[in-house]
């Protein structure tokens, strides 16, 4: 997937954007900048802040936009060399997406399909969203759910244990085409990265510390860096390594650091990691 020039990769990023809190598009940009590629983003919907740590947010959802937007580029003939979605605002809205991740036909589609967490949806979505999503991820080269999102997908009783993540594991790697990579899996101690690698046929486990921490933003910041290191050509295995450590030491610099659960991880101060080569090891199941 690494390129032979000096012009920048293309990502459209499907995202929403919140106002306060590290998360979504404030979180996609910088870090796909930094790692050398240019962010074209699809603003699904834009809220007051994150979601989950406040009340009364403001959301305003953004599903017309996004037929006009695809349209647009459409026209303008615009390509890109990744589609990566995240957070949709309604389940029209990812139907839209899929549209267009089937229209455009771009070298890597990674689909994070955010709708859930804690062993239930969102306050803003319902089981549609579920249905909806579980579309969208046929259609991508890698997807990228939590645990919880991963036994929507799969039609399997929640479970917040590693036996439940690898049933969830097995299931979708005979149900989607492409890679499967679940994210916040407890295992004793310790939190887990379980992935099926579709190239090489493979199953992997990657580990780290459980710092006692659930930062919101974490699962988008994480995409975020497996995208780019995927684009930058690093195989699935390594890709997820590095998106491990970087969010294994965000979480650790937040809590040093004193920074308030509610506001997101502190990319800001190790962003320059991200250019180097920091990468959790993956053990083959």
């Amino acid at each position: 997937m690494a390129r032979n020039n000096c012009i920048p990769g293309k990502v459209a990023a499907i995202h929403d954007i919140a106002g306060f809190g590290r998360s979504s598009l404030t979180v996609v940009m910088p870090t796909l900048s930094v790692m050398g590629f240019q962010t074209c983003p699809a603003p699904t919907a834009v809220l007051s802040s994150i979601t989950g740590f406040y009340t009364g947010y403001a959301m305003e959802d953004l599903t017309p936009f996004l037929s006009r937007c695809f349209a647009h580029w459409k026209k303008e003939h615009c390509e890109f060399d990744c589609i990566y979605t995240g957070f949709i605002g309604s389940a029209e809205g990812v139907s839209i997406a899929h549209h267009f991740i089937m229209e455009t036909g771009a070298p890597l589609v990674v689909v994070d399909p955010v709708f859930a967490d804690d062993g239930r949806c969102y306050d803003c979505f319902d089981h549609a969203m579920a249905k909806a999503m579980s579309e969208l991820i046929r259609s991508a080269d890698v997807i990228t759910p939590n645990l919880t999102e991963a036994c929507f997908l799969s039609g399997i009783p929640h479970a917040a244990d590693f036996a439940t993540a690898k049933r969830c594991l097995r299931h979708l790697a005979e149900t989607v085409r492409g890679s499967v990579v679940i994210t916040g899996v407890p295992c004793d101690d310790s939190v887990v990265v379980l992935l099926y690698d579709r190239s090489t046929d493979a199953a992997y486990q990657i580990e780290n510390p459980y710092l006692h921490s659930h930062y919101p933003g974490t699962g988008d910041l994480f995409t975020s860096v497996l995208t780019g290191a995927l684009l930058s050509g690093a195989s699935l295995p390594h890709a997820a390594g590095k998106a491990a450590d970087f969010v294994f030491t965000a979480i650790r610099t937040a809590q040093e650091n004193g920074v308030p659960v509610r506001e997101g991880v502190p990319m800001e101060l190790i962003i320059p990691r991200l250019l180097e080569d920091h990468v959790l090891p993956a053990r083959r199941l």
